[in-house]
């Protein structure tokens, strides 16, 4: 009849019907599968596996209370760090500021596990900030050196005297920057700060390094004395043998070491100046001369007799009885030596 529709026609009709509704509902489908899989991918291990996981971690790492708390806290937060959580830089940086040590302690350790700069940075901050002993921050950021040496050099002109040293004592590890201004605080007012600065000048070269270093020798204070002996035997030379002598009186025993020391360092070059000590009047000058004639190698190269004999008894007098002791061993098992070569056997 005209109008109307056959069952054949509306059972077809409603098939596809049927069909397009299927393949609208699996084209959706698959646009929302692709969505979210390529969201998924640029998200780290943790979040595409745990993402109420993710979210107990982050609340974790934000705060804590109470002692286990605490230390909840802390394993979350190396938890997130490790797997790069997204929000893991500001989660360090609340960290760092908490009023716990322990919290500030463990994320400076963190901090010292991530190479990037933002982390550097923080390191820095801590380091200025001295919520923590600057020593833990130090020590990360010396891991670091010299890469982030030209970073360091901001550190000398703290208005802070500890963060001077601190800036000082890590340069010493970057030998190929900061001379001049290392230079400058050879003569802080702070003498850890002196002292910090004529150590990193032994690692250095150049222009004013020498004559620096040469300057602390008289400082008034004996620890900046120590380090400037031992800095003048790295960048100095037998021309410095007198004034490194001269320390050989001084009152406090790591002075009069550290003068013999930077000595030593320049062989017998020195001998010249040191025989003549053998003569002072001052017992720690003649042993500490005697000492450094001994190890150079000079007394074992006199003979035991005639004009050489002579010296050779002046230096173990200066040096005292067990110097004598430990010499005559020596020339005695040389001697032996001697003969066994000269007969064969």
């Amino acid at each position: 009849m005209e109008g109307s529709v056959s069952p054949l026609t509306a059972a077809f009709a409603a098939a596809v019907l049927a069909w397009a509704s299927v393949a609208t509902l699996t084209v959706v489908g698959r646009l929302g599968f692709e969505r979210r899989r390529r969201f998924s991918a640029s998200q780290p291990v943790a979040l595409r596996s745990a993402p109420a996981r993710s979210r107990r971690l982050v609340a974790r790492a934000e705060r804590h209370r109470g002692e286990a708390g605490k230390w909840k806290r802390i394993a979350a937060l190396r938890t997130v760090s490790r797997e790069r959580h997204p929000r893991r830089r500001a989660l360090l940086r609340w960290a760092l500021e908490d009023r716990d040590r322990d919290v500030a302690g463990a994320a400076i350790r963190i901090l010292g596990e991530i190479d990037d700069d933002w982390a550097t940075e923080m390191l820095l901050e801590a380091l200025r900030a001295n919520r923590y002993p600057r020593a833990l921050a130090a020590g990360q950021l010396e891991r670091r050196s010299p890469a982030i040496g030209p970073r360091l050099v901001q550190l000398l002109s703290d208005t802070d005297a500890a963060v001077r040293f601190w800036g000082a004592t890590l340069l010493a590890g970057c030998p190929e920057i900061a001379r001049d201004e290392l230079i400058a605080l050879t003569t802080d007012p702070e003498a850890n700060v002196r002292a910090a600065a004529t150590e990193a000048l032994g690692a250095r070269s150049g222009r004013g390094v020498r004559d620096a270093v040469r300057a602390r020798l008289g400082d008034d204070a004996w620890f900046v004395r120590v380090h400037a002996c031992r800095a003048l035997g790295q960048v100095g030379s037998p021309d410095d043998a007198p004034a490194l002598a001269g320390m050989l009186g001084e009152p406090w025993w790591w002075v009069r070491a550290a003068a013999k020391d930077a000595l030593r360092s320049f062989g017998l070059n020195v001998a010249g100046v040191l025989v003549p000590q053998l003569d002072s009047d001052d017992g720690f000058v003649r042993n500490g001369a005697a000492e450094v004639l001994q190890d150079i190698g000079f007394l074992d190269g006199l003979a035991r007799s005639g004009k050489e004999g002579v010296l050779r008894e002046r230096i173990l007098v200066a040096g005292g009885d067990d110097m004598r002791r430990t010499a005559e061993t020596r020339a005695d098992a040389e001697e032996s030596a001697r003969i066994d070569r000269r007969t064969g056997s």
